[in-house]
């Protein structure tokens, strides 16, 4: 072996290696001294003692050395002082030097237990992480990135807290490498996040390829850790909302993405930190209003599209059964008729069975909608407009509706590049401003600027204080928000009623955690988006917690909800059965179940014409108990 790379792989292998190198060296050099001085001079058994204490130092000896003595102490104390004291010393300063560095570059592991991983480092990562440190005190957040390990301890650091600094470590790590997630010590932990890291362009892809990996080091775990996932695009998303994958019970699965989970503060929490989001119904909408949500939403990018979703599953209120007023969404890009068709191709279902128009501003002989032939039975309606937001005609049309007495109108500004979408939330009809029109501006880095201009004095005037920014990346995931527990009573409701039992009372957390882990992923997220309704209803019908519904209230309800449930199902995935399908079901052909599997649901229709299901329970029983339970449910949410 060439002697020179022997020399230089040793000396960058641990520490151990260098002091071996050191020690075998000396012991090389001095014993072939003692060896001649032996043999050749010949030396008492005192000499070689002198010499051993000449090696480790030169100024001690038992006797000092006379004659050609002298020489050879002179040369052994140089020896010794330039292998023991110089070589030693070196190599011990440039272990603690190089341990130093490799801690600094995240290259220590450590034996971790009872922490949080944190892998993949991004925008998310500093509310996060001070949010775990909060929650979680004293507990250690170990994150682990491919990224240089000291800009991103400054990055981080620059914006937490300094005692939340002592509890962080940083391991430089590929999340797709085996034995890099090893060093996590992953079935240890309490809780993961794989997060991926800021601008990866595969970042989905490598996530799942994370979570599979992270699966077969959990094995041996005698326990479920949840491991939350994050989805950039919704498409993927929406994917791992429907179907369950291939893992093991030791990793709770929880999928999550920015803009749906933006939407959701924004339309159903309505509040981000000290900003508070007027709702959609700015007053509630009961079964005698003659007005409508009207949701218009300029630019049909990801956080636009997630919007107009977001209200399509929320936006369901009495007066559809009572006077047939639908909620309407609509887009208006550019663009328009390309991202129409991109998403009726998603969503090709909700499309068939929903009322919707296109208009074209610049050139009407494009304006179509869906054949007015079949009755739609579902209470949402889109509109797409191909136009620029700077049109005339679109400014003409926007000051229009702010004058609308019968629809309480909100504007979502999505733009993804932050001036863009600022300029054109700022320079609106003057008529969207003095009417007190919401206005949400999509702000993906610091929403300062526009925080400034809508804060006032009750007594000052201020033409934006209705303008509302959104959509930050910083911040947007709360844990106190990840909780499940209003999703898994209304499933326990969902399955009380198989069993014809009547909820009075909701049990403790086991038990409902019990059937919540028997359900699949679908199942989950149809629980998730009925809790997202529930303080709507509370709103829409005037319920008192403390108070049962009465029988006006639950007849109304009650259809309401099998409306929410069929748009739900319908951006799930699922359609209706058709004429030949549902005839195979009467006959007992086929069972439902049988076109469930298939992401064919019979029960996808207005809620007169419901059935029994194949346990023989009438179907609307389902959406009698929910509602029936509202006041139930509330109040163990003020618990």
């Amino acid at each position: 072996m060439d002697i020179k790379r022997f020399f230089d792989r040793t000396l960058s292998k641990s520490f151990l290696h260098q002091i071996g190198l050191v020690l075998g060296l000396a012991v090389i050099v001095f014993g072939s001294l003692i060896a001649l001085r032996w043999f050749v001079y010949g030396a008492a058994e005192k000499d070689i003692q002198n010499w051993m204490l000449h090696i480790i130092n030169p100024a001690n000896s038992f006797e000092a050395p006379t004659g050609s003595d002298r020489y050879w102490a002179l040369a052994i104390g140089l020896l010794g002082m330039i292998i023991l004291s110089g070589f030693l010393i070196s190599v011990f300063n440039n272990i603690i030097a190089r341990r130093i560095e490799r801690i600094q570059n995240g290259q220590i592991g450590y034996r971790f237990k009872n922490h949080i991983v944190i892998i993949g480092y991004n925008h998310l990562c500093i509310g996060l992480t001070q949010q775990l440190a909060e929650k979680y005190k004293g507990t250690d957040i170990v994150l682990q990135t491919v990224k240089e390990v000291p800009q991103i301890r400054h990055e981080l650091f620059s914006n937490l807290k300094s005692k939340t600094e002592k509890n962080i470590i940083f391991i430089s790590g590929n999340r797709t490498f085996e034995e890099d997630l090893q060093k996590l010590h992953l079935h240890r932990s309490k809780e993961i996040f794989i997060l991926g890291e800021t601008e990866e362009e595969d970042n989905d892809s490598l996530n799942i390829i994370s979570l599979k990996k992270t699966d077969q080091l959990l094995q041996k775990s005698k326990r479920t850790i949840r491991c939350n996932v994050l989805f950039q695009y919704q498409s993927t998303f929406a994917i791992f909302q429907q179907q369950d994958i291939e893992i093991s019970d030791a990793i709770d699965f929880m999928p999550f993405n920015c803009y749906e989970t933006w939407t959701q503060k924004v339309l159903v929490e309505r509040k981000y930190s000290d900003i508070e989001y007027m709702p959609l119904d700015h007053c509630p909408i009961t079964a005698d209003s003659e007005n409508c949500v009207h949701l218009v939403i300029i630019g049909m990018s990801n956080m636009g599209i997630a919007m107009g979703i977001q209200a399509a599953r929320l936006c369901h209120f009495p007066n559809f059964i009572t006077k047939g007023i639908k909620t309407r969404i609509t887009f208006i890009d550019e663009h328009a008729d390309r991202e129409m068709n991109f998403l009726m191709g998603r969503y090709k279902s909700l499309f068939k069975e929903t009322d919707w128009r296109f208009r074209d501003f610049d050139n009407a002989k494009n304006n179509c909608d869906n054949p007015s032939s079949k009755t739609k039975f579902t209470d949402i309606e889109f509109e797409f407009i191909k136009s620029r937001v700077e049109n005339p005609k679109i400014q003409e049309e926007l000051a229009k509706l702010s004058f609308d007495a019968h629809s309480y109108l909100t504007i979502a500004v999505c733009f993804s590049f932050s001036p863009v979408a600022i300029a054109a939330g700022l320079y609106l009809p003057d008529e969207i401003y003095e009417n007190k029109i919401p206005v949400l501006v999509q702000q993906e880095l610091s929403n300062y600027m526009l925080s400034m201009l809508y804060r006032k004095n009750p007594n000052d005037y201020r033409k934006y204080e209705n303008v509302k920014p959104f959509g930050m990346l910083d911040n947007y995931y709360e844990l106190k928000h990840t909780s499940d527990r209003l999703p898994m009573m209304i499933n326990y409701i969902y399955e009380k009623t198989r069993e014809n039992f009547i909820v009075n009372a909701i049990p403790d957390d086991s038990e409902l955690e019990a059937l919540w882990k028997r359900l699949e992923t679908a199942k989950k997220w149809s629980n998730r988006y009925c809790a997202h309704s529930i303080y709507l209803k509370q709103r829409s019908f005037n319920i008192n917690p403390n108070e049962e519904l009465t029988s006006e209230q639950i007849n109304l309800l009650v259809p309401t909800e099998h409306n929410r449930w069929n748009i739900e199902k319908l951006l799930m995935g699922y359609r209706p059965t058709t004429s030949e399908e549902k005839e195979n079901i009467t006959t007992g052909k086929q069972t439902k179940n049988y076109y469930k599997e298939r992401f064919i649901h019979n029960d996808i229709r207005p809620y007169q014409t419901l059935t029994e299901d194949d346990n023989g329970i009438h179907v609307g029983l389902y959406d009698k108990n929910i509602a029936k339970s509202v006041p139930l449910i509330l109040r163990e949410l003020e618990k």
